[in-house]
């Protein structure tokens, strides 16, 4: 990909993404973008899903850039109770930051009797509706390049299998499209996982973030 064709960049995401508010390193978008020479208009958002995505697409359309890079599924996958309630993190206001609470409640009461094993589980986001949310995305920017990030694998070891499911939906995707790629660091950053994660196990370090951009710049950079 040559600098002096592409200008502007935009990026979906979620927390390790937008990156964490007291921690200052610097992102794996912005280390691309640096890279390539691209402004960044930078979308990411804490605890969001594709759900946000399609909400960020409305103010902050694709179609005005030249590259999207795009990485959700750490949020989408969490397992929650079947029929829990959804309340969008953006765009935000008093009402929704009010429901959002009660939410967390019910969700609080939910584990405390064990609501999954009577109800049923499901996923924040079920895997249809995910990539249902990418085709949507993809689709209103014929002329975009897209770039699909896979999410990275988390140290709560569990969560893998449905990291790695979402991921495998987010590659199947390249094949149905023609400006779409996809990059996977998600072996990387397992190897690297006691300098690449936070001790939380999910947030990215500054060594994290410099694995997944130099994944990214690797398939940017032969396009």
């Amino acid at each position: 990909m040559r600098g002096d064709f592409v200008s502007t960049c935009i990026a979906y995401g979620d927390c390790n993404t937008c990156g964490l508010e007291k921690n200052t390193v610097e992102l794996w978008a912005e280390l691309v973008c640096r890279q390539l020479g691209l402004s960044l208009t930078n979308c990411g958002h804490t605890m969001s899903t594709t759900r946000e995505m399609l909400q960020y697409n409305e103010t902050h359309p694709a179609r005005m850039h030249d590259v999207a890079l795009v990485q959700y599924g750490l949020v989408d996958s969490w397992l929650t109770f079947r029929g829990a309630p959804y309340v969008l993190y953006y765009p935000d206001y008093s009402r929704r930051k009010l429901a959002r609470k009660l939410v967390k409640k019910l969700k609080r009461w939910a584990r405390q009797w064990r609501l999954q094993d009577r109800v049923g589980s499901i996923e924040q986001v079920p895997l249809g509706e995910y990539v249902a949310n990418l085709r949507l995305l993809i689709g209103s920017a014929p002329q975009t390049q897209f770039v699909l990030v896979a999410t990275v694998p988390n140290l709560d070891e569990p969560r893998n299998p449905r990291i790695r499911r979402y991921n495998q939906a987010l590659q199947a995707l390249v094949a149905d499209e023609s400006n779409v790629v996809f990059v996977d660091a998600f072996d990387d950053i397992w190897e690297e996982k006691g300098q690449a994660l936070m001790a939380d196990g999910t947030h990215l370090t500054a060594r994290g973030h410099r694995i997944v951009a130099n994944k990214v710049l690797q398939v940017l950079q032969v396009l």
